[in-house]
């Protein structure tokens, strides 16, 4: 087992070991050959001195052509062990095509094979180069096609306009025929990518130089998509950027959309079925594959506009009848907007009708900004929150330790804040806006009396002010397992600090000695 070290001794060793590997067996033919030519004489005269001048000579010539033969084998490797797939393929970070490999395998060979025409055979080498011209001609027109692909694979790989690894697109005569994949390998005469459905597509070199290609993974590794979404000309415009925001940015909590650069929503044009929106948003491969990623954005978005109580929007030839809305006495025009999303929640299900109506009929909006916290740590509070849209995060901190925990993301139908109404004042967490956000404000005392008058809602809200207590202090345990296991990191570098200034006082270098 190798052991690595923070000096990086582990992975050199390891290196160096695979390096080995690869280069005893051409080293020990070599070995070999050269051994041959230069015992040549004895073990002829030894073991072969009864044998025919056929035999003879085949071994004398066998000798040089396998010493030639197995020195070009011997320098292709070190160059692609050291060259390619050691400085070149360490600088640049990605594993180096098959391409220039060959390639330089086939001039290092087409040299040896020149060296046993002029040394072993005693053929001039001006003679050589003409047939080979007349040679390379007709193969030429023969093969011009193959020919064509490996030069056009040369020149990408001279300019280099796509790296094994990264995505691509290639685009065709129709954006829905458009293909999108990995690079997963370079040759002589095609490229193959792996498409996000893990089919294989080859692609022939001249193709590829030919056609249009986007890049996802250049300049920066990130890949960007588009989602269009068309809603209905009666949503006003900020909430349905509202939504559609709180939508995607609800996915980056697990890194499955990027938060750097940010998810943004724009209002792209006005269409004859209503107004489209365009959703942008970065991943990364390797954290999730783009299809994945648009199956996961547009069911979240999906969500987020039925909760909402909105639906993407349809031609204007079908005709619907709506129904009125059940919910009673809304409290004025503002509130009927949210209506949908009231209906939904777990708050309002719980309460009889009576109830419904006492609790719409002392409740406000309030509005907070991206970046914006609702309210802080334990800060005082006398009231709970619904939110109604937008995205939320719960973020908690712990005394003594660096950083704090993400407890949770609330998204639209949410309550929260039920710890200031049923039990202490003080809150619990700090809840910041992720989007813009609006939220239904309902103060303590409304829910007090409620609670006196339906044993059910009481039931159900101290219920849930237990689950935000068990969050709380699972976030509590992570950020203290967290703080020992980085003590336990800075013990361990502060004892082999000290080992080491010890062996430098014990054993100072001769450099130390002069100096002192």
């Amino acid at each position: 087992m190798t052991v690595k070290r923070g000096d990086g001794t582990g992975s050199r060793a390891e290196s160096a070991y695979v390096a080995l590997a690869r280069l005893w067996i051409p080293t020990s033919i070599f070995l070999f050959f050269l051994l041959c030519i230069f015992s040549r004489d004895e073990l002829l005269a030894r073991f072969l001195g009864n044998a025919s001048m056929v035999v003879r000579q085949t071994i004398e010539y066998g000798s040089q052509i396998g010493l030639w033969l197995s020195a070009a084998f011997l320098v292709q490797r070190l160059i692609t062990v050291f060259i390619w797939d050691g400085l070149i393929s360490g600088i640049s970070g990605r594993p180096i095509p098959r391409l220039p490999k060959d390639f330089t395998g086939i001039i290092v060979f087409s040299m040896a094979g020149v060296g046993v025409l002029s040394t072993v055979f005693d053929q001039s080498v001006t003679g050589i180069w003409a047939t080979s011209g007349v040679f390379g001609i007709v193969v030429g027109i023969a093969l011009r096609n193959v020919i064509l692909d490996v030069f056009i694979g040369l020149s990408m790989h001279v300019e280099q306009p796509f790296r094994i690894g990264d995505w691509v697109m290639v685009h065709q005569n129709r954006r829905e025929t458009h293909i999108i994949g990995q690079v997963i390998e370079i040759n002589w005469r095609t490229t193959r990518l792996k498409t996000t459905a893990k089919n294989m597509v080859v692609v022939p070199n001249s193709k590829m130089g030919e056609v249009i290609l986007t890049n996802y993974m250049q300049p920066k590794p990130h890949f960007r998509l588009e989602l269009d979404f068309v809603l209905d000309y009666s949503i006003d415009p900020d909430r349905a950027i509202r939504i559609l925001e709180a939508g995607v940015r609800a996915l980056v909590d697990d890194h499955r959309i990027i938060s750097s650069p940010e998810p943004e929503v724009r209002l792209a044009e006005a269409l004859a079925e209503g107004q489209r929106y365009e959703v942008r948003y970065f991943i990364l491969p390797v954290n999730v594959t783009p299809k994945e990623s648009i199956h996961l954005v547009n069911k979240s978005v999906v969500e987020h506009l039925a909760r909402a109580g909105f639906t993407p929007s349809m031609h204007k030839e079908r005709i619907f009848v709506d129904q009125a809305s059940s919910l009673p006495l809304l409290g004025g025009k503002d509130m009927e907007n949210y209506d949908r999303v009231i209906e939904q929640s777990d708050l309002y299900r719980v309460l009889d009708e009576p109830g419904r109506r006492k609790l719409l009929a002392k409740v406000g909006l309030k509005k907070v900004w991206p970046g914006e916290a609702l309210y802080r740590q334990g800060t005082q509070g006398d009231r709970m929150f619904l939110l109604l849209e937008g995205l939320l995060s719960s973020i908690y901190t712990l005394s003594g330790y660096e950083g704090s925990a993400k407890v949770e993301q609330i998204e639209s139908g949410r309550h929260f804040g039920e710890e200031c109404v049923l039990g202490e004042n003080s809150r619990s967490s700090t809840i910041t806006a992720v989007t813009e956000c609006v939220l239904l404000e309902i103060e303590r005392q409304v829910i007090r009396d409620l609670a006196s008058e339906n044993g059910k809602l009481l039931s159900f809200l101290n219920t849930e002010m237990n689950l935000g207590h068990e969050r709380i202090l699972k976030s509590k345990w992570g950020m203290k397992k967290k703080g020992e296991s980085k003590k336990s990191e800075e013990k361990k570098e502060n004892v082999g600090r000290s080992i080491q200034t010890f062996l430098t006082d014990l054993f100072p270098s001769s450099s130390n000695k002069e100096t002192t």
